[in-house]
Formats: structure tokens, C-alpha cells, sequence
């Protein structure tokens, strides 16, 4: 009889050391996972409001469409060939009044009060501006030269006349390179604000 309490006992050790195992391995998984996402979700627009909001530079407006923030909702690498079907990206127009007094204007793009940490000054942190539904790549770059504090142009010298809109979609994402050691990577944050100047032609 004590034989088989004994066994009892040992078997109910090793299904609570093996549950534990198993909740252990799961939040060090999650944990990676989520590290990966950091960096993303605190990129933000220039307007502290939400989706909707103008932000005027002359005669001309910026007009956010979509929520605050840039989520990342699923941690991880993406291959730049998937960025515009699987990365998060916060969507933007720029408009020329039709009563406007000028007749054409130009105005530049960027992100403003950039704050990165050192792991992610890297090639493989990217932007891209695309066209409003995603179909035309304007203009790319990384982080690899950014400087926390300063602007970083994403596009200069646009031209826009008296009413039209320009629409776009900025991109931020982590790429994927199958052949590197991405892990230095992890834990690491960057925000920033979109933002333009506009002058007059």
C-alpha cells in the first residue's frame, strides 16, 4: 500500500513539474514575440487626437485617417515583399483648398521628435511611403543614420495644385533576412511624429 501512494505522489510531481514546464516555456515565447513588437507601437501622428484631425501649414492641410497610433498586431519579421499586406501603416492626405488664393503649392514629408534606441539604428528597421491604397512605393529608407532628436525627410519638393489631395500610407517595419542574427534587435523603441512644411509657390 505504501509502494503504491508513493507512486502516486511521484507521478503527481512530475504532471505539476511538467505543467509548470510547459507555462514556463509559453511566457518566454511570448515574451520574445512581444519584444519584437516594442518598437513599433509607440510611432505616432503628429496630431495628439484622434483619426479626423487637420493640421494646416499655410493654405495647405494634413488630414489623418487612421487611428493615433501605429500597432504592431503580430510580432515579428516581415519580408519587405509582404509589407504592404501584413505591416501596419498610418494613412494621411495632404490638400490644396479649391479657394485656396495660391494656385499651386510644394510641401515635404517627415518624421519629427524621433527617438530610437541604438539596436535600431539598423538597416533592417525600414520606412516606406506608399500611394493611398498601397499599390505605388513613393519613396523607402531605413534607420540606420537616424538620429534621435532630429527630422528625418521622407519626401521633399512636392508639388500639389489648387484642389487636389495627395493621399498617402507610411509603413514602419522590421525586416526579415533568413541569413542574419536579427536578435540584437530586440528590446529596443522608436517614436516618432508625421509631420510637413509647406511653402507657397
Amino acid at each position: 500500500m505504501e509502494n503504491v501512494d508513493k507512486t502516486n505522489t511521484d507521478n503527481s510531481k512530475k504532471r505539476i513539474l511538467l505543467g509548470s514546464l510547459i507555462i514556463v516555456v509559453s511566457i518566454i515565447i511570448i515574451g520574445l514575440s512581444l519584444s519584437y513588437a516594442y518598437y513599433l507601437n509607440t510611432v505616432q501622428e503628429v496630431n495628439p487626437d484622434n483619426q479626423g484631425t487637420n493640421i494646416t501649414s499655410g493654405e495647405l492641410t494634413m488630414n489623418f485617417t487612421t487611428t493615433q497610433y501605429i500597432n504592431a498586431n503580430s510580432a515579428g519579421l516581415i519580408n519587405d515583399t509582404d509589407v504592404v499586406t501584413e505591416g501596419d501603416y498610418t494613412s494621411f492626405s495632404v490638400t490644396l483648398p479649391s479657394n485656396a488664393d495660391a494656385s499651386s503649392a510644394t510641401y515635404s514629408l517627415y518624421l519629427t521628435e524621433l527617438t530610437i534606441t541604438d539596436n535600431l539604428k539598423s538597416k533592417y528597421v525600414k520606412w516606406a511611403l506608399y500611394n493611398a491604397d498601397g499599390t505605388s512605393m513613393i519613396t523607402s529608407g531605413d534607420f540606420s543614420g537616424a538620429t534621435s532628436g532630429t527630422n528625418l525627410t521622407l519626401q521633399s519638393n512636392i508639388t500639389i495644385n489648387k484642389g487636389e489631395t495627395n493621399s498617402y500610407r507610411l509603413y514602419i517595419w522590421l525586416s526579415n533576412d533568413p541569413d542574419v542574427n536579427q536578435t540584437s534587435l530586440l528590446n529596443g523603441s522608436l517614436s516618432a511624429k508625421v509631420g510637413f512644411r509647406a511653402a507657397t509657390i
